[in-house]
């Protein structure tokens, strides 16, 4: 497939003259009957790209029918990088065929055996692999209906038994099989605000719980509990009242979908009833189990919901803060709760009336936040996880960074952090412990393979830079060598955005700069599990692509619009190159704004699957040195109009592609893991690239050749069909 466009200039000459474009002639009956094929397969490229800029293409396949006749060089490797997309989509066909059989008498063994949880587990990866015709068919056959029913019932039963890991696994099915109506999003809510508080104040019985159900499954043991860093006095320490009174009255004001206090107040006084009908709390809240305090106090809830519901829209800030002064009365003479707990879980329950991306951020939580959107962290420069075995292992040491200089290697295990066990611990656990202020020491006792003793590191914390823009395949050991191209000959760049953070638009000039200068000709543009970020940085990264016009306007509840971004004019240094974008369930909020505003000014074509859906803008406000609170203010649209958020009842969202190309939940977590694999690279004291038996490495270029991304080989497939259809100017680099 790489060769595909080495015979373009034998196909189309083209010369550069004073930076623009003349297609030279060749002269003679054979040359003018290569000419003649050129532009049949000229028009026939325009064609394939009219189309997918049409939208609506529901199978890729319809783009790249009817290829010219003629047996030019050029024509033959198109034609073969077709048949190779059509054997990946055959083979794509073929594992949901053999996965469907599989699961179907998976359903079928464990209805008959009554095992609820397994049949709804069958019953979503059916649903999920199953053509979009037949999911509503399935859902509504009496089978599963019946499914669903006794599903409801039992999880309904293991709640009130205090089975909450059961109780949320269900709900968890059911909403995953009724994800577009969100019939059982509330119950899966509950359940949720359960756990948290559980994972909150009872770490030690969450994790016993977890113990039971993976051992009743048949499924290894968890290493003992670790509670270092658990204590929720700790993580809950500098919580009062004016915190909470505070971002309840500014929501009310200011969030964008008109939510009043009352429903806040109401979602804060449920919030407390999930809390005090959650028994495993009684082991930190020993009042819990006492029933008359117990019912005194929910008699409050009842009495306190019931005034609010009656109220209603009347509700104002005078009654927040008379609700507020009355729970911490009553509790005072009843359950006694740790007035900073019963503040966390009512200011929760609050604002969780809100959408999704509407939240106190609180003091344990804002580090955390802070550095998702600066683009840099402090610590000492390790990506970790936990392997199969549950050990704190270390995925790679970033470049330049105190692990890497100090000598930590991928695979070491981390066994201690300063002197204390990291058995049991949790990511989030290793992170707090190995995070913290720059200029610090942490001291990390790391075991590896063919050492008889621990190794100790003594690191000093330092800013550690996040680069958000990633290419083909690393080329060096700092973050931002990459080889840029995904097809060289054909000078096909491609780029990976992780997220938009403050430096995401500098990154893109970077690489881009760097490919312009070898010669660029087509981009590809990886938006895939793109979470977002900083809104600058999307209208940043579309001015690289449009010359001028809106990025995205900003609307309040009323629909006014109160803000307009703008392209960055004079960056457009991409503006007339063909480009994929391609987006997928993962890609939201920025990754939207680029994606959509792109489509929209027929700028690239979109492909893959239709993105998340978030539409709305958030801003951040201080709720004092230790807090914030950040609410969602104000809707987008995108330059021709679209309002693409999620709302409850709509049935439209988000992008959708231009060009659909479905990936198997199989497939994507094969081409994950690959991906992963292939950018963790190590490189000798030179630069050169080590690969021995024990770091073989893994090529990228797998992805293509084993046809395990079919929307990355689609998306080539695109580009290269305008690269091989005619004359692509060379973009230069201004510097």
């Amino acid at each position: 497939m790489r060769k595909l466009n080495r015979f373009v200039a034998a196909l189309l000459p083209v010369l550069f003259v004073g930076g623009s474009v003349v297609q030279a002639r060749p002269a003679g009956t054979d040359q003018a009957h290569a000419s003649a094929a050129s532009e049949t397969l000229a028009e026939w490229s325009q064609e394939v790209w009219s189309s997918a800029q049409a939208g609506g293409v529901k199978d890729a396949m319809e783009l790249f029918a009817d290829v010219p006749g003629g047996e030019s060089p050029a024509t033959a490797e198109l034609r073969e990088s077709i048949e190779h997309f059509k054997q990946t989509i055959a083979k794509r066909e073929e594992l949901r065929q053999t996965r469907l059989g599989e699961v179907r008498k998976e359903l079928t063994e464990n209805l008959e055996k009554g095992n609820l949880t397994k049949s709804l587990r069958a019953a979503v990866e059916i649903h999920l692999l199953s053509p979009d015709g037949e999911k509503k068919e399935f859902l509504e056959s009496d089978e599963i209906k019946g499914l669903i029913e006794k599903a409801v019932e039992r999880a309904h039963a293991d709640e009130t038994a205090g089975k909450w890991l059961d109780a949320h696994e269900t709900f968890s099915l059911l909403n995953a099989l009724h994800d577009e109506d969100r019939t059982y999003r509330p119950d899966l809510k509950r359940l949720g605000q359960r756990l948290v508080m559980l994972r909150l104040y009872t770490p030690a019985r969450l994790h016993e719980m977890r113990n039971q159900q993976r051992i009743a499954a048949g499924d290894k043991e968890l290493p003992p509990f670790n509670g270092v860093g658990e204590n929720w006095e700790d993580k809950l320490k500098g919580i009062d009242q004016s915190m909470v009174k505070r971002a309840m009255a500014n929501a009310a004001e200011m969030n964008v979908d008109q939510v009043g206090l009352d429903r806040m107040l109401l979602g804060a006084f449920a919030a407390l009833r999930t809390m005090v009908t959650t028994s495993d709390l009684s082991a930190v809240f020993p009042a819990l189990a006492d029933k008359d305090k117990l019912e005194a106090f929910t008699t409050f809830l009842d009495e306190s919901t019931q005034r609010i519901t009656e109220r209603g829209e009347r509700v104002g800030a005078d009654e927040l803060i008379r609700s507020v002064d009355r729970l911490l009365k009553v509790n005072s003479t009843t359950l006694q709760i740790s007035e900073s707990a019963l503040l966390h879980e009512f200011g929760n329950g609050g604002i969780g009336e809100l959408d999704e991306f509407t939240s106190i951020i609180w003091p344990d939580e804002l580090a955390q936040f802070q550095r998702t959107t600066e683009g840099k962290f402090i610590g000492v420069g390790i990506q970790i996880t936990l392997n199969d075995a549950l050990d704190l292992k270390v995925v790679t040491p970033l470049d330049g960074t105190p692990a890497q200089k100090a000598g930590v290697r991928p695979g070491d295990l981390i066994r201690k952090i300063d002197g204390e066990s990291t058995l049991g611990i949790s990511l989030p656990q290793a992170v707090d412990r190995i995070t913290g202020r720059p200029g610090t020491e942490v001291v990390l006792s790391m075991e590896r393979e063919g050492c008889e003793e621990p190794i100790e590191y003594r690191l000093i914390r330092q800013d550690i830079p996040l680069y958000s823009v990633k290419g083909w395949e690393r080329s060096g050991p700092h973050e931002t060598d990459w080889s840029w191209f995904i097809d060289d000959s054909s000078k096909i760049g491609y780029l990976r955005l992780s997220q938009f953070t403050k430096d995401t638009t500098n990154e893109m000039k970077r690489a881009t700069r760097a490919m312009m200068d070898a010669g660029l000709r087509g981009l590809i543009l990886d938006l895939r599990f793109n979470p977002g970020g900083l809104l600058p940085e999307a209208v940043g990264v579309v001015s690289l692509f449009a010359e001028s016009g809106t990025v995205v306007t900003q609307e309040d509840a009323a629909g006014r619009e109160v803000e307009r971004q703008v392209v960055r004019p004079g960056n457009a240094a991409l503006a007339h190159l063909p480009v994929v974008v391609i987006v997928n369930g993962g890609s939201a909020s920025a990754s939207e704004i680029v994606s959509g505003a792109l489509q929209d000014y027929k700028k690239a074509i979109i492909l893959g699957d239709r993105s998340f859906g978030k539409g709305s803008v958030q801003q951040v406000f201080s709720l004092g040195p230790r807090a914030a609170f950040k609410i969602t203010s104000q809707y987008y649209r995108l330059p021709g109009g679209r309002l693409i958020h999620r709302r409850d009842g709509c049935t439209t969202w988000g992008i959708e592609p231009d060009v659909a190309v479905e990936m198997l939940p199989k497939q994507i977590g094969d081409a994950l893991t690959l991906r992963q694999d292939a950018d963790i690279s190590r490189f000798d004291a030179e630069g050169k690239k080590v690969v021995d038996e024990k770091h073989p490495g893994v090529e990228a270029r797998k992805l293509l050749d084993d046809g395990l991304d079919p929307q990355l080989e689609a998306a080539v497939l695109l580009v290269r069909s305008q690269l091989v259809g005619g004359p692509t100017p060379v973009v230069q680099s201004t510097k």
